[in-house]
């Protein structure tokens, strides 16, 4: 046999062991890469659910700060305070409830207070520590205790502070325990995150005692975490025995949110298939080579769109929360700037000038109230928790109501059309005051100085048509849709809110059986209309 005929198939031969060796190291190079790019998604999704939840925590704890206000007599068997708290008792289901602590401890009423604990002493887990820490906060979270004054079964609770004489008193508290259950809205919540299709995944929330406070495991609620190595970790990717760990802080009541998973289960999804094509492309060479880079290519870029995909969610929620931040900090700095005009100069004000410090304050307020409102009503939208009292109102007050209450300043004009005839709808008139208070603002908004703004009323058939029309900027007819998603803010991201007034207008007016859209052109008048059914004649 010639010397070249031999030659050709060694060199085959190890340009096909070449080729294979190459694949395998490719294969094994794009399997770590695609298991880091999962990771770091991984790490991303656990930050951000952590972020979300701590900034609805801070908004929780600011609203419940009003309750130490009020004037809570704390003393035992006060029928004040017991009438009080019953009308904070709006859950005939609820399996834990709520109670007051004077200065020296003692439960003086409350709501499902178990038998005996009123006028005992409260010493729940936490409570010294976190009744040192009301002289400078509203409210804290208390650590789990295994049973709670309102209920046996394991509890957290949020303590408000109840202020004396001077802003860092505490003469009191009034206390929310919230009971640990795996059926719980908080812990189905947490249950959500979990992948059905692995089996080792484990979404935990810690409380500062490392107990298990939420998790997608239907066993150790109210107990603490078993494996110790998993407690006091500190933030980011950590590798425990053969599970991968991601940890993350919530920095307003000092719990912390803990992902576990095997890590062969995490990389499974990505590795599995392609070490099973690179051992096809070893077996069958280059003709199965091209097959499997082809097949690679699709894995990695799968990987890289979910990894993409969690980022976006992740700057969506940060740019989110930066935005609630920021609108929050401009009607609070008003509210202050004008009351703090009105104490310096109150004796030399004449009272014009009192009035319009004061009104200024008061439309600060109101715009703080409404952003509030709006992150809270999102909230209890998507968790099923927004109610609705309907009954027959007349939308021509509601318009009159709504228009009166809104403060345009000197400009721009507002004209209003109402029909002479009353208007009778069956809706829920704080509803309805929310949608047209939306739409009012996002006009005023828009508008330029000189604009002129129009707000109608007329009958359309069996419904009840409301417009709204501006003469600002317009909208593109590619957003016309998308203005009523979360967070999507005015036109071209030019005007400011939370970018939520839009999508709650659509859930309420949904509700209500009725629709909202927009009608606009850029450089040209921009309208909302609301329908909603008329309410049928009630008959004699």
């Amino acid at each position: 046999m010639p010397t070249r005929d031999r030659l050709i198939p060694a060199v085959a031969g190890l340009a096909v062991v070449a080729v294979a060796v190459t694949v395998v190291s490719l294969l094994n190079s794009a399997v770590d890469g695609g298991t880091r790019a999962l990771q770091d998604a991984k790490v991303a999704q656990v930050r951000t659910t952590a972020g979300a939840f701590n900034a609805r925590v801070e908004s929780s704890i600011g609203s419940l700060g009003g309750l130490g206000a009020r004037p809570w007599e704390l003393t035992t068997g006060s029928t004040n305070d017991a009438a009080a708290l019953q009308a904070f008792a709006i859950d005939p289901e609820a399996t834990s409830g709520f109670f007051l602590v004077d200065g020296s401890d003692t439960i003086t009423s409350g709501v499902l207070l178990s038998e005996g604990s009123l006028g005992s002493t409260f010493d729940a887990p936490g409570w010294a520590a976190a009744k040192a820490a009301l002289a400078s906060a509203p409210a804290v979270v208390l650590p789990v205790a295994p049973s709670g004054v309102t209920t046996e079964l394991p509890t957290y609770a949020f303590a408000v502070a109840i202020r004396g004489a001077s802003p860092t008193s505490v003469r009191g508290a009034f206390i929310f325990e919230q009971a640990l259950t795996t059926d719980s809205a908080f812990n189905q919540e947490i249950r959500g995150l979990g992948d059905d299709g692995a089996t080792t995944a484990t979404w935990r929330f810690l409380d500062s005692d490392d107990t298990v406070v939420a998790s997608t495991l239907s066993t150790g609620l109210g107990s603490q975490i078993p494996d110790a190595r998993l407690r006091s970790l500190e933030p980011g990717l950590h590798t425990i025995g053969d599970d991968l760990v991601v940890s993350a802080d919530v920095p307003a009541v000092g719990w912390r949110v803990v992902f576990t998973q095997d890590e062969e289960e995490f990389a499974e999804p990505l590795a599995a298939p392609l070490q099973s094509v690179g051992l096809i492309l070893v077996i069958l060479m280059l003709t199965v080579g091209l097959t499997l880079t082809i097949l690679l290519a699709r894995r990695l870029r799968q990987s890289r769109e979910q990894e993409q995909r969690l980022l976006e969610l992740n700057r969506s929620q940060e740019e989110f929360i930066s935005v609630v931040s920021h609108e929050l900090r401009t009607p609070v700095s008003g509210v202050l700037g004008f009351l703090q005009t009105s104490l310096d100069h109150w004796d030399v004000m004449s009272n014009d000038d009192r009035h319009h410090a004061v009104r200024r304050a008061f439309a600060n307020a109101r715009r703080l109230q409404a952003l509030t409102r709006d992150v809270l009503d999102t909230e209890s939208i998507e968790s099923g928790g927004y109610g609705y009292d309907r009954h027959p109102i007349d939308l021509a007050d509601e318009i009159s109501t709504a228009v009166d209450a809104c403060d345009i300043g000197s400009a721009p004009a507002m004209t209003v059309n109402l029909p002479t005839e009353p208007v009778i709808v069956d809706a829920d008139p704080d509803r309805i005051q929310q949608v047209l208070s939306n739409l009012l603002d996002n006009a005023l908004k828009s508008s330029a100085d000189t604009g002129q703004i129009t707000v109608s009323l007329e009958r359309a058939g069996a419904a009840a048509r409301i417009t709204v029309e501006d003469h600002g900027a317009g909208i593109d007819p590619d957003q016309m849709e998308r203005i009523f998603d979360k967070f999507v803010r005015g036109r071209s991201g030019t005007v400011a809110g939370t970018g939520l007034g839009l999508y709650i207008c659509r859930r309420i007016v949904t509700a209500h059986d009725g629709r909202i859209w927009a009608e606009s052109r850029p450089g040209e008048a921009t309208r909302f209309i609301v329908e909603l059914p008329l309410s049928a004649p009630v008959a004699h």
